[in-house]
């Protein structure tokens, strides 16, 4: 039987929703839209701090992942899916160290004829990674945080 759980948000109780495969992949293709939003949201100065509180490191991957497993075969999978189409999504992200940001060079290239040099693209790659390692280190200094105060709601 195919199907995944909700939590209510005001009373926390978790139901188990039995779901065709079409009802399944329609939840799959609203998860990865949920997914987009929150990406979007990182490029939205009113959302940006909201997205990057709301969001976790590999710290809090792990907390999770322990939950995520002890709970069933099932639910490990849920998450391992779910860790998957983040990063996938994140991947797609147009900054140069990125694959999003390969292209979006190659589609530049392809539409000017002209060629990104070296130089350039090492510039653009260093400031994509200076900008994902600020978020881990928010990311983390949050985790850390949640961590030693046992806040992980």
């Amino acid at each position: 039987i195919i199907g995944f759980q909700v939590q209510h948000p005001e009373t926390g109780e978790i139901t188990t929703i039995h779901a065709s495969v079409l009802q399944a992949l329609q939840a799959g293709f609203m998860y990865i839209g949920m997914v987009i939003q929150a990406v979007a949201g990182l490029f939205n100065p009113a959302t940006a701090a909201q997205t990057v509180s709301d969001s976790t490191s590999i710290v809090g991957i792990a907390v999770m992942s322990k939950d995520y497993f002890q709970a069933g075969l099932v639910e490990a999978l849920e998450f391992m899916a779910m860790i998957s189409v983040s990063l996938g999504i994140m991947n797609l992200l147009p900054i140069p160290p990125l694959d999003g940001g390969r292209f979006v060079v190659e589609v530049f290239q392809k539409g000017t004829r002209k060629m990104v040099s070296q130089k350039a693209m090492n510039y653009m790659s260093l400031a994509g990674m200076a900008l994902f390692l600020g978020f881990f280190v928010i990311m983390l200094n949050q985790d850390i945080q949640r961590f030693v105060f046992g806040n992980w709601g």
